[in-house]
């Protein structure tokens, strides 16, 4: 369905851009998105991770940062630049989960496998890093997904110590909550975190299959959603994102064959309105590019019965609101790619309303 109204809110699928690449124009392995002040998208690459004994094959590649300008629809899609590069030397990147970007447009990006966050200018320019574990923390550490509100504080979550850090842009630790468990409050394998406009964070407690809403101090004010094979149900969140309505978006990773993954859509209270489960029945604009540049492509691709497949998510694990353009913008992540909808407040068909 690429047009679908609920409860006065109208989801229009628009088009995806991207397609797999190591380097340059497409992705490699979405897995986070964030947005500037101008719309424009930076995404966080996480790479290739095999091994291989072929010198240029290592595991992480294609680690790194992309910057493309989306435009309005498909075709208007610009690649910018490109930052950081898969090492643990400052600047670089080996497992990267997370982006954010502070007041001034600053880049914050969380790096899984050497628990820092490395920061960068709008440019993509390697400002400085500083570790995210703390002095006495003896228990395993994976740095997770990243937030940032208006009074810039970074929200840190950590998947494997099941718990929330926040810190000042310049690295002071502030705090942290969070342990390991199912009780309200509690985190089992917290991953992508959001702020919305009345300072609320909400944490995508994945192992738990619910988003857990609390306040910035860590008191736990409400659950969305939960374990189970219902419409409202989630499995594996790994990202969350709220419009400025209060509307909850939360990416749903899923590990069932017959399901791989999906957008489910919550109102402010709490209240399921629908799901996502991606529309892709055009190419973007950079993979018809390829497939035109390649005859053998083009005939395989009339060869098969369907296309269908394709069309949907495959493991997304990224989602952010465009509230620039009133769009939602999701990491495709297995087919390297960004799905794009617009929400819509004055959809109208009149033959519905005689």
């Amino acid at each position: 369905m690429l047009t679908e109204t609920v409860a006065g809110r109208t989801y229009d699928y628009s088009h995806n851009v991207g397609r797999g690449a190591a380097t340059g124009m497409g992705f490699a392995n979405p897995v986070a998105l964030a947005l500037d002040a101008d719309g424009v998208v930076y995404v966080v690459n996480r790479g290739g991770e095999s091994i291989s004994n072929v010198p240029w094959d290592r595991t992480g590649v294609g680690a790194r940062i992309s910057k493309v300008s989306l435009g309005s629809q498909a075709g208007e899609e610009e690649y910018l630049s490109e930052f950081s590069r898969y090492g643990s030397a400052p600047g670089q990147l080996i497992w990267p989960t997370g982006i954010a970007l502070d007041s001034q447009g600053s880049v914050y990006v969380t790096d899984e496998w050497l628990n820092r966050v490395s920061v960068f200018d709008r440019a993509g320019n390697f400002v400085t890093c500083w570790n995210v574990v703390q002095p006495g923390e003896g228990e395993p550490n994976g740095v997770a997904g990243l937030a940032i509100d208006a009074n810039n504080i970074l929200y840190i979550t950590d998947g494997r110590s099941h718990k929330v850090r926040r810190f000042t842009t310049d690295g002071t630790f502030l705090g942290s909550w969070g342990h390991q468990g199912s009780a309200p409050g509690a985190l089992d394998s917290p991953w992508g975190v959001a702020v919305d406009d009345e300072g609320y964070v909400y944490v995508a407690d994945s192992q738990n299959h619910r988003v857990q809403k609390f306040t910035s101090d860590g008191a736990c004010v409400a659950q969305i959603g939960g374990p189970g094979n219902k419409r409202a149900s989630l499995s594996y969140p790994t990202d969350v994102a709220v419009d400025p309505d209060g509307d909850v978006y939360i990416c749903t990773w899923n590990k069932n064959a017959w399901d791989r993954g999906r957008i489910q859509i919550f109102d402010a209270d709490g209240r399921f309105l629908t799901g996502l489960v991606g529309d892709a029945q055009q190419l973007s604009h950079w993979a018809e590019m390829t497939v035109a540049a390649n005859t053998d492509y083009l005939k395989r691709r009339r060869e098969v019965r369907s296309t269908e497949p394709e069309w949907t998510f495959a493991q997304p694990t990224g989602v952010a609101f465009d509230a620039l353009h009133g769009r939602l913008l999701v990491a495709d992540t297995q087919r390297s790619r960004i799905q794009i909808y617009n929400k819509l407040s004055n959809y109208l068909v009149p033959q519905m309303n005689l």
